[in-house]
């Protein structure tokens, strides 16, 4: 019950801060995600600016703003490790390798998801891919080590049990 409590919703805000950490320093310091991201930022910085002072009321401009950088967020850094610990929980899954591969995986399949459309990403569309993919990983990783990686695995069903002679 503690584990419900404290352990998982401890270990998720963790793995949280760590993914949105590694995810703002490879947009930082790789090259096509740091031109991709100065990019966004600047047309969407000035476009704010520009609705903002061209509306008698911003506030409905920048609430919304704010609502829209939260549902990115969330979208590309709490949902996918969100699901993938529950999933993980009521399945027993304890395995580093699934906590990591699985929320690297869907991770980085989020866009594609969210496009729906069936295409041929672009060089730059799969960079961005593989720099979601390597957050995801990290994210899974982080929660794996505070609240898998401790978890004394469950006994087979059929075990036979030690006779304490």
């Amino acid at each position: 019950m503690i584990r419900w409590l404290l352990l998982i919703p401890f270990a998720l805000i963790i793995a949280i801060g760590v993914s949105g950490t590694f995810f703002l320093i490879a947009s930082i310091v790789d090259p096509v995600m740091a031109t991709l991201t100065g990019d966004t930022l600047f047309v969407g910085f000035w476009s704010l600016i520009d609705a903002i002072f061209a509306a008698d009321d911003p506030t409905p401009i920048v609430e919304d703003a704010f609502l829209a950088v939260g549902r990115i967020l969330f979208t590309l850094l709490i949902f996918p490790l969100l699901l993938i610990a529950l999933v993980s929980e009521v399945l027993g899954m304890r395995s580093l390798l699934w906590h990591a591969l699985a929320t690297g995986v869907l991770t980085a399949a989020v866009p594609w998801i969210l496009r729906g459309a069936a295409r041929v990403g672009t060089p730059a569309e799969l960079h961005v891919t593989l720099v979601l993919g390597l957050t995801g990983a990290v994210a899974g990783l982080v929660y794996w080590a505070i609240a898998g990686g401790r978890e004394p695995r469950r006994p087979e069903p059929h075990a036979p049990l030690s006779s304490g002679s």
